[in-house]
């Protein structure tokens, strides 16, 4: 196999960054080639010097003021600059950088009534003031967190993506602005917005935070993880856990029904649990092809035979600790880390036009749920014309969720994880399956420039159309394919949602109360996965449009979660510590947590993480006394008194008006958040005012709040310019209009169960 040649060799980029955000987007473009030199920003991440090694390994580094940037950026020839503040900046600094692409991170992102304001702010405060954190955790004690920052990963990725596309259009559109608030509310509150909205939910307070189950389950020897993803899901779980009886007791069909009926639920399935080893459940699940998988720590992962063998970890070139590797493949082939800093140039990339950047590709989009999704529909807001293949024996599981019940009319097109991640496209079913089918799909590959596709492994194998076919079909053709676990290993072909790869990579056992069962984050795992995968696209692009030549681009969905928990094998590795669980709490802030105010489910988060705010917080409470003790005059002494402290603040907390409460923190400089329903987050004044949702008529429906995408691209003030489409809305348009069938071939494909628009069985 020839050495792979990084599809963003020659690109240079600039890097000013503050937390792991702005870091992991220079970690990636330079992973796949880009010469990053860090600039400035915060002297450590706060998550340890390993961690800051493993991200700014590789990227060279020089010194400069904040104003001299573009200056630097000029001299030096820069074509991406990654620009991570703690808030907008002030002037006209943005406009000074040419015709570089200026990616901007900040808390409140450019615009907006909290933008430029100094608004203080945490990670934790954002995950609050987002919503998140109002589904998280037990409804007998406070919401919780999720412990691996997974916001701000997600965050990197998109800045990383966005730009990678950014380059490939004109010059106008080339500042993006990443707000962490609406990529937190984006990545972690699974579309309540629609769901809401679909079912005409009354705003009033109601308790989210509720288990799934089963979910993380105690094993014989560990733990282990389920998510059941379909009726059938639920039924064959039944009889693996030896409660055949229950097929017939229709409240044990429906979570509303077990979870009136938990206690007795959860100690069946923990009865059955407790006598089996990790892999012994997991291997007699995948035999009934439920989703399932360990739950991993910072140790056992490095032992896990599907990350061995396809060599995820390996130390860092000089160190002996190791770290995950670039999540994403070209070629067949894992981009490797070198400690040089400028890459050879690879080819020059074509000139692109004035318009969109990626305007004039043909995308077909057989990606289902939201990582699959996500990468269709940020193609289409940058411009490709995209078709979604369906079919109506195999809808898109998406569908399926947070819509009506299935007894209503056109039920199907109701779904709001369908409805949030699949706009700007157009929608064909084709069972293809079927002979006939598969021959209009291999038309349609045969025309299209990208093909992408997050299917088991077997799916398109099983009907000859794996890569060495496509690419015999149309030698340009770039495919992307996103399984859960990889195109190779031992777990190749066990099945994987965004759960699963959450309780595999380690993200469940960092999430969680202090002692207490490790915890789905319940989201993030998914925009992780959709963002790795359009970023690993976006670069092969550059370089495919400039060679004509086409690639194999693989991007799993378990190595984008597994990049999130790096801190955990990171400490193991380099330390031998095994990281746990610890609620609010966090090491590089000295008090942190979530209190109930007056009022029905009203919680205020606080983060207090230097002395400035230790003494605001305490002049504000009126614990002024605490002041004169010599234990609490650090860090460490804060922490080591959490607990006395989160009662202090709980009480002063308790007595007020949570709204009121935040007010004054945030008046003396304390970052405190409001924590918001994630129901209806489209209304928070902040988001709203930035037009982070979209009010769109959808038919069945109804008018729901679209989130598009948590970045902005100057010059573009929407990314929406179709509404999510119907099953089989375009199949006349494209099997007529494009393909040349006829009327009555149409009605034939019908007649048959080729196409159609609705559920086959509906």
């Amino acid at each position: 196999m020839p050495p792979l040649v990084a599809p963003l060799a020659g690109l240079r980029v600039l890097e000013w960054s503050d937390s792991i955000a702005g870091a992991y987007a220079g970690r990636l473009l330079r992973d796949v080639g880009a010469s990053v030199t860090r600039v400035g920003g915060a002297a450590s991440l706060g998550k340890g010097a390993e961690m800051d090694l493993f991200l700014h390994h590789g990227k060279d580094t020089a010194t400069a003021e904040l104003a001299e940037l573009p200056a630097l950026a000029a001299a030096r020839g820069v074509d991406v600059v990654v620009l991570e503040l703690p808030d907008a900046p002030v002037g006209e600094l943005l406009s000074r950088f040419g015709d570089a692409v200026v990616v901007v991170i900040t808390p409140w992102g450019l615009d907006g009534p909290w933008s430029g304001t100094g608004r203080p702010w945490s990670e934790f405060t954002l995950q609050v003031d987002s919503g998140s954190m109002s589904m998280r955790g037990s409804m007998a004690s406070h919401p919780i967190m999720t412990g691996s920052s997974e916001p701000l990963w997600v965050a990197g990725a998109m800045a990383a993506g966005a730009a990678t596309a950014a380059l490939q259009g004109g010059p106008q559109g080339r500042l993006i602005d990443v707000c962490l608030l609406e990529v937190t509310s984006y990545a972690m509150n699974l579309f309540q917005d629609i769901a809401a909205a679909v079912v005409k939910t009354p705003q009033e307070p109601f308790t989210h935070r509720v288990r799934l189950s089963p979910s993380v389950e105690p094993a014989a020897d560990g733990w282990v993880g389920f998510n059941l993803a379909s009726a059938q899901n639920h039924q064959d779980f039944l009889v693996l856990i030896e409660r055949p009886e229950w097929l017939a007791d229709e409240q044990m069909s429906t979570f509303i029904g077990r979870y009136l009926r938990y206690d007795e639920w959860t100690a069946a399935v923990r009865a059955w649990t407790v006598q089996h080893t990790v892999a012994e459940i997991v291997a007699l699940a995948g035999q009934f092809r439920i989703p399932c998988a360990p739950v991993h720590n910072g140790q056992t992962v490095l032992a896990d035979e599907q990350v061995v063998q396809r060599g995820f970890y390996a130390p860092l070139p000089g160190q002996t600790f190791l770290v995950p590797q670039p999540p994403m493949l070209f070629g067949g082939q894992r981009p490797a880390r070198s400690t040089d800093p400028a890459p050879a140039a690879g080819p020059a990339p074509v000139a692109m036009g004035s318009g969109a950047p990626f305007a004039g590709l043909r995308v077909l989009d057989l990606g289902t749920w939201w990582v699959g999704a996500y990468v269709g529909s940020t193609l289409g807001a940058f411009g490709a014309d995209v078709v979604k293949v369906e079919s109506t024996r195999r809808i898109d599981g998406s569908r399926t969720l947070g819509g009506v019940p299935q007894s209503q009319d056109h039920w199907w097109e109701c779904g709001n994880f369908y409805l949030g991640v699949n706009f700007d496209k157009r929608n064909v079913s084709i069972d293809f399956s079927h002979a006939e089918g598969r021959e209009l799909l291999v038309r349609l590959i045969s025309e299209a420039d990208v093909l992408i596709e997050n299917y088991a492994p077997r799916v398109l194998e099983s009907v000859g159309l794996d890569w060495e076919a496509v690419h015999a079909l149309n030698p340009r053709l770039v495919m992307l394919r996103m399984p859960a676990f990889g195109l190779s290993g031992p777990r190749r072909d066990m099945v994987g949602y965004a759960q699963t790869v959450e309780q595999f990579s380690g993200l469940c056992w960092r999430t969680g109360y202090p002692g207490g069962d490790p915890t789905n984050p319940q989201g993030p795992a998914d925009p992780m996965g959709g963002a790795s995968c359009f970023f690993a696209l976006a670069a092969a692009l550059r370089r495919s449009r400039a060679t004509g030549e086409g690639v194999l681009v693989e991007s799993a969905l378990a190595e984008g979660a597994l990049t999130m928990s790096a801190e955990q094998v990171i400490r193991w590795s380099a330390h031998q510590e095994l990281l746990e669980r610890r609620g609010n709490r966090a090491d590089d802030v000295d008090l942190q947590g979530i209190f109930a105010a007056r009022g029905e489910q009203r919680w205020v988060g606080v983060t207090v993480s230097s002395d400035v705010q230790w003494h605001a917080l305490l002049e504000v409470t009126g614990l002024t006394a605490l002041a004169e003790d010599p234990q609490l005059g650090t860090r460490a002494g804060r922490q080591a008194r959490a607990e006395e402290l989160e009662k202090l603040v709980a009480g002063w907390v308790a007595d007020r008006d949570a709204a009121e409460a935040v007010e004054r923190l945030l008046a003396r400089g304390v970052p405190a958040a409001l924590l918001r329903d994630l129901r209806f987050v489209h209304t928070h004044p902040h988001l709203a005012a930035r037009g982070s949702f979209e009010l769109t008529e959808v038919p069945h429906a109804g008018v729901v709040p679209l989130p598009t995408l948590p970045f902005r691209r100057a010059d573009q003030p929407s990314w929406l310019t179709r509404r999510p489409p119907l099953l089989g809305e375009h199949n006349e348009e494209i099997l007529t209009g494009e393909l040349g069938l006829g009327p009555t071939e149409l009605a034939r494909l019908a007649e048959l169960g080729v196409i159609g628009t609705a559920p086959h069985g509906s």
